[in-house]
């Protein structure tokens, strides 16, 4: 089987080349996408870091949290990759590090040929109505939310998209009520099959008509092409462990929205995990845990 990494990063660029290096096989081919924001980073010194993998490197999109251009990016590199063809894409965070083996993780798709890796979450979408209110209200502002390093300013925008939101309660706007889908909610980061990449391609422009002024589409709409177009039948199921996109990350420690970051004291919790992939770790804030995790992984591929 062949398998296409598509990394989106925009910072911690030695720890985005260990997650490379791990990833480094004859069947995997990479796709990284840096933010066009980040100007420090150089290209050149990521090209001849695989032996066996090809690599592409793109800088298309400046990316801003909770904004449409993370869709964006995210069909970008579906496109680059549907190119030349592939039996998975995994979407992946630069964040992110495999926890297992080349080998495990090719030997896991193959037992699972056909299964869709989407995480959906049905409980927070019918209980936390800020879910429902995404797609549903136009959100003007979700580029500008968090993208100053002054905090004012971000209250200051916030407080601008809280009030259009009161106007179009009031107004009872509903910006998808003729929409044929149903929305559904979940883990943008997702293992897919081409069939699902072909189809969310197929969906491109209905995709940025729904949802180019929702807040956090990435969590939404792929979820939603998936349910809605023939493939709820295909979900991968969870069992042993294992979450439904594969990947382990740690939201019951995690802080303002943020999923926790793993530190030296998580290593036996993070090395006995049934997950492919975890997230998110950092080398600002904890480069030891990430040593770790990349020193046991590359013995494990070096000894096939």
């Amino acid at each position: 089987m062949r398998h296409a990494f598509l990394i989106i990063a925009h910072n911690n660029w030695e720890q985005l080349k260990k997650m490379v290096q791990l990833l480094d096989a004859e069947n995997h081919d990479i796709y990284i996408h840096i933010d066009k924001k980040s100007i420090d980073f150089k290209a050149d010194k990521f090209l001849e870091i695989t032996n066996k993998s090809r690599i592409f490197i793109y800088q298309e999109y400046e990316v801003f949290w909770g904004g449409f251009s993370q869709v964006q990016v995210e069909l970008f590199l579906f496109e680059k990759a549907y190119t030349l063809q592939y039996d998975y894409y995994h979407l992946i965070s630069g964040a992110d590090l495999p926890l297992k083996s080349n080998k495990d993780i090719d030997t896991f798709f193959e037992r699972n040929k056909g299964k869709e890796f989407i995480l959906f979450d049905e409980d927070k979408l019918k209980n936390d109505p800020e879910i429902s209110r995404r797609a549903k209200y136009y959100h003007f502002l979700q580029n500008y939310r968090r993208r100053f390093s002054q905090k004012w300013k971000n209250d200051f925008f916030t407080f601008l998209e809280r009030v259009s939101l009161v106007f179009q309660i009031l107004f009872r706007v509903n910006r998808v009520k003729d929409l044929d889908w149903e929305i559904k909610y979940g883990s943008n980061w997702v293992s897919i099959t081409n069939d699902l990449v072909t189809e969310i391609l197929k969906q491109r422009e209905k995709i940025t008509i729904a949802f180019s002024c929702t807040n956090c589409a990435d969590e939404l709409f792929v979820q939603t092409v998936a349910y809605n177009c023939g493939f709820k039948d295909k979900l991968y199921i969870s069992e042993d462990g294992m979450a439904e996109n594969a990947r382990f990350i740690d939201w019951a420690r995690g802080q303002n929205g943020n999923p926790y970051t793993f530190h030296k004291s998580d290593e036996n919790m993070l090395l006995e995990n049934k997950n492919l992939f975890a997230r998110k770790f950092s080398e600002t804030i904890d480069p030891e845990i990430i040593e770790c995790i990349f020193t046991k992984i590359l013995k494990e591929n070096e000894s096939i």
